[in-house]
């Protein structure tokens, strides 16, 4: 295969080139049209519309990713929260009634006064976990200064693709309706823990897929658990993204990637394809690697080479729907969701299929230029939505993925993150708003 080792300076200055490795028109989605929203929704909409200054100059999708996602003051790879303990938060861990083990870090919000807080939970897709490059960048942007930061609690959660999720588990998942179940039981255990004034969902790339299934799965379940969702550069189809990237990688030799079956045929190999090689060898052997260690201390020689990567995922997921299915509650909605194989759950879970059947207030932001998920894959998903009044969708010209803070500054998303915790614009998401 081709050697995708650099050093760490070289591996940086490929981030900048390509971006970090995670998942028309200019935007998409109906705005108001008036200056004056007449609901929640239409508030939200207008909050969404981007500034016409933008704070950076080279709007390219790839650099905006790797900017927001690099320690460059450090020139390090990566940011990462520190295992041994960041400011205001305390860990979380719960296992599930299949046996499931979920972790993550709780941000407590203390005000001075005991009326019950919202609570946010959040999880940010791909090989991320509670000590992560994006777990790491939002506590930067929104939880770091006690004076700005947003009012609530927030868990942040280990995505189920994670190092500590395979050193708690021994398989891995791949999300989706899966992983939404798993919030469902973690949102009643923090109801029962914290006097809480509601609780809305935050998920960025595999992630927003946790996002809407969970919203879809609460109302079939009458639990009515969630106020409101939002998904940020959402992966709306996992055979295409991050299947197609996976389906890149060399294996060793004589073994075929499992991840090229769904293709007709595999494109052939860029130099950005190159590049993303090295940047995903870095996110394993820098991120997955490093935290299945620290959670996982009896297997600190773990390790995982760059051409048995997409083997190695391969197997983990098809272990995970094995688990499923053996332990599959008779809750569940087995109906729709398929668990014959890993390619018929990634085919039942697309959000196109699901996302009509949202009734709970949703906010889809992605943008045109997003490295990970192209534009016909979020239109497919605003398109399949149609008239749907729960959903407000919209798609930037630039934001990379999940780099909108960068181009327009941290409370784009900030904004949109408060405004969906006002009882007002919730209350009035299909108007008129009072």
């Amino acid at each position: 295969m081709t050697d995708c080792s650099t050093d760490r300076v070289g591996r940086f200055w490929a981030v900048v080139l390509l971006a970090i490795f995670l998942g028309g028109c200019g935007t998409t989605g109906t705005n108001p049209s008036s200056p004056a929203a007449r609901s929640g929704r239409e508030l939200i909409l207008q909050a969404l519309k981007p500034p016409d200054r933008h704070l950076f100059p080279l709007n390219y999708g790839t650099i905006s990713t790797a900017v927001s996602s690099s320690a460059i003051d450090s020139w390090e790879l990566m940011k990462h929260l520190d295992p041994q303990g960041t400011p205001g938060s305390r860990p979380f861990r719960l296992t599930l009634v299949d046996g499931t083990v979920v972790e993550g870090l709780l941000f407590e919000y203390v005000d001075g006064n005991a009326d019950p807080k919202p609570l946010l939970m959040a999880s940010f897709g791909f090989l991320q976990d509670r000590w992560g490059t994006e777990a790491d960048k939002f506590y930067e942007l929104y939880l770091k200064d006690p004076a700005k930061r947003i009012p609530a609690h927030v868990l942040i959660l280990d995505h189920p693709t994670a190092g500590p999720f395979l050193a708690n588990n021994g398989h891995l998942s791949m999300g989706s309706y899966d992983d939404a179940r798993m919030w469902i039981e973690v949102a009643k255990h923090m109801r029962d823990c914290i006097n809480l004034s509601g609780i809305h969902l935050f998920g960025v790339s595999m992630s927003g897929q946790t996002v809407v299934h969970a919203l879809i799965e609460d109302k079939r379940l009458g639990l009515n658990l969630f106020d409101s969702g939002v998904a940020v550069s959402i992966a709306p189809d996992f055979q295409q993204a991050p299947g197609e990237q996976l389906a890149l990688l060399d294996t060793v030799k004589g073994v075929e990637n499992p991840w090229k079956a769904f293709f007709k045929s595999a494109p052939e190999k860029t130099l950005s394809d190159e590049i993303q090689c090295a940047v995903l060898e870095a996110l394993i052997e820098d991120q997955f690697v490093a935290h299945y260690r620290l959670t996982s201390t009896a297997n600190a020689g773990f390790d995982l080479e760059p051409n048995q990567i997409a083997v190695f995922l391969r197997n983990a997921f098809e272990d995970r729907i094995a688990f499923l299915r053996k332990n599959t509650p008779a809750t569940w909605d087995t109906d729709d969701v398929d668990l014959a194989d890993l390619d018929a759950f990634m085919a039942s879970t697309r959000i196109a299929r699901v996302i009509a059947r949202v009734h709970t207030p949703l906010v889809l932001v992605s943008s045109l230029d997003d490295p990970a998920v192209e534009h016909p894959m979020f239109a497919e998903v605003v398109q399949a939505a149609g008239d749907n009044p729960w959903v407000a969708a919209y798609e930037t010209d630039h934001g990379g993925h999940f780099a909108f803070d960068v181009v327009y500054g941290k409370d784009y998303l900030g904004k949109v993150i408060r405004l969906l915790m006002t009882p007002r614009v919730l209350g009035a998401w299909n108007g008129p708003l009072q």
